[in-house]
């Protein structure tokens, strides 16, 4: 692979015209310089496609699609899949933000890996805001997969030292391009607020004999904006649609496994929005 490979970055919106700049100009300002930017807007309704079309014409380097109807973020990204000139993938979001040397660390860690054969994709750090009872954050690690529920906890944002192999990515790495089009890209069944699909990828990579090796040099951050995206409001469907892509994940990826993960982890579930809608009401209460 040559020294400096292309880059291709994809960027999936939707309804973000007003936060996208910051995360544009993020690409824009990267210490590396041969990339290519795909964004691909899933048939916005406010000024996402004015925002694309100003950048794509002062920069030759980004390309804008529009989708006639809104696809979903699985079908988004594997669009990007398919045009892409690039030898890797940086999978990015639109509410993130990149540090000026995010992409020039992942290329250069993927490189030296690469050169010692080993099959690597790599993971960034992402600084974000993650809930203490996240189990990775209490075990203070990266990481944490449990064996019962088959639920991926992260705790990518903070900075662990050096370089060192984990289990799986989150949404955001970097990946070799053909790999992906070996596996056929995401799967597109995960829906609503499509949890999982990611993990589902992440895990088709692994079978293919790939590693995640976590670069902590290489930052962004994720400032999870609430509106826009594929954010689900109220309570009901944003649990619904956990539940449902998980126990979609599970059978997928984890066989005969699945007829008690999917049971543990329903009843995992049902105690947390127990626990959620207590402390909610608890808090009305008191502030009223």
């Amino acid at each position: 692979m040559n020294k400096t490979p292309k880059i291709s970055i994809i960027l999936p919106t939707y309804n973000r015209g007003s936060t996208l700049k910051e995360c544009l100009d993020s690409v824009i300002n990267q210490s590396y310089t041969n990339w290519e930017l795909i964004i691909l807007d899933d048939c916005s309704t406010d000024n996402t496609v004015d925002v694309i079309r100003s950048y794509a014409q002062q920069n030759l380097q980004i390309k804008g699609v529009s989708h006639p109807s809104n696809l979903g973020l699985p079908h988004s990204r594997n669009v990007g899949i398919r045009i892409a000139d690039g030898d890797l993938i940086f999978f990015i979001e639109d509410d993130l933000v990149l540090h000026p040397t995010c992409i020039e660390r992942l290329i250069s860690t993927y490189t030296a890996l690469k050169q010692q054969g080993r099959k690597v994709i790599i993971v960034p750090r992402l600084i974000e805001k993650i809930d203490q009872n996240n189990i990775a954050v209490k075990k203070n690690v990266p990481f944490f997969i449990h064996k019962m529920t088959g639920e991926i906890f992260t705790n990518y944002s903070k900075d662990f030292g050096g370089v060192f192999k984990v289990e799986i990515g989150h949404s955001c790495c970097l990946y070799p391009t053909a790999q992906l089009r070996v596996v056929g890209g995401y799967a597109e069944v995960y829906k609503g607020n499509y949890y999982r699909e990611e993990s589902d990828l992440n895990m088709r990579l692994i079978k293919n004999g790939y590693q995640f090796y976590f670069q902590s040099a290489a930052v962004a951050n994720h400032n999870k904006i609430g509106n826009g995206g594929c954010r689900q409001f109220g309570q009901l469907r944003p649990t619904y649609y956990c539940a449902r892509n998980h126990i979609v994940f599970l059978l997928k990826n984890f066989g005969a496994k699945s007829v008690y993960m999917i049971p543990c982890f329903l009843l995992q579930l049902t105690y947390r929005t127990i626990v959620r809608r207590f402390r909610f009401t608890s808090n009305f209460f008191h502030f009223a």
